[in-house]
């Protein structure tokens, strides 16, 4: 019986030491997805905003377009590439905190699917610019100058889909930092942040949908500011450290 009583013990203990490891090795895959998706997508976006757009000028939007329609096109890569790694990322998040408060992680994870499946359909959008600058055969009956409005409504278009897809931005970041907060994986400043985030992005995009004419680029700023104080963070305390071990009762790891 001793034998039988210590037998159990060592086992219980492998198993929760094998159970808060791979808790670690999660929450430290889930950091890594993350901030991979943050830098392709993040190259992807400042690079079409930054070097392709140029405000108020389809010619000179279209000029940088076809000047360098490789980078372009790996901007796009990138983007889509940021969507990937972002399935991952809360998968990974999913598989963390579903045992804390599953009706959270599910509305965290179906947030972030939301967001991926229009952040891909948006790229059309990208695509669409190249195409109506290609110089196809049929698209001959349209002048340079339209051609080059066409261009840039896609690109104004891309935006409007960035705003929408930043919707679900709000109860991505409003669940994750609940679940933060409650579940004690991850530090409390982290979980606050995420909240500021959530409420951050809500504001901007209310300004951004209903009174445009309004809408200050700082606005904008303050909302990606928010996300910085957020996010990295919460992207290193999850890659150096994964997550913290919440301790059960370990009769419940074995029969």
């Amino acid at each position: 019986m001793l034998f039988g009583r210590i037998h159990r013990n060592t086992s219980t203990r492998v198993l929760v030491e094998l159970r808060h490891g791979s808790i670690r090795q999660t929450g430290r895959l889930a950091g890594l997805y993350w901030l991979l998706s943050a830098v392709a997508g993040g190259y992807g976006l400042s690079f079409v905003r930054g070097s392709v757009i140029v405000a108020g000028d389809a010619a000179a939007t279209a000029a940088n377009v076809t000047g360098d329609e490789f980078g372009y096109r790996v901007a796009i890569v990138g983007i889509l590439l940021g969507q990937v790694l972002m399935v991952f990322f809360a998968l990974a998040i999913y598989r963390l905190f579903r045992e804390s408060h599953r009706p959270l992680a599910t509305v965290f994870l179906t947030s972030v699917l939301m967001s991926v499946t229009i952040a891909v359909v948006n790229t059309f959008n990208h695509f669409g610019a190249i195409l109506v600058l290609s110089q196809v055969e049929y698209l001959r009956a349209f002048t340079t100058e339209q051609l080059q409005a066409m261009a840039m409504v896609f690109l104004r278009m891309s935006n409007i889909g960035q705003a929408l897809l930043e919707i679900f931005w709000v109860p991505y970041f409003a669940a994750f930092g609940v679940l933060a907060l409650k579940s004690g994986r991850l530090p409390k400043y982290c979980g606050v942040m995420m909240l500021a985030m959530s409420a951050g992005f809500a504001i901007n995009l209310v300004d951004k949908f209903l009174v445009p004419q309004f809408h200050p680029a700082l606005f904008t700023q303050i909302a990606m500011s928010f996300g910085a104080l957020g996010g990295i963070p919460t992207i290193l305390w999850l890659m150096i450290k994964g997550v913290r071990e919440v301790h059960a009762d370990s009769a419940d790891l074995v029969d």
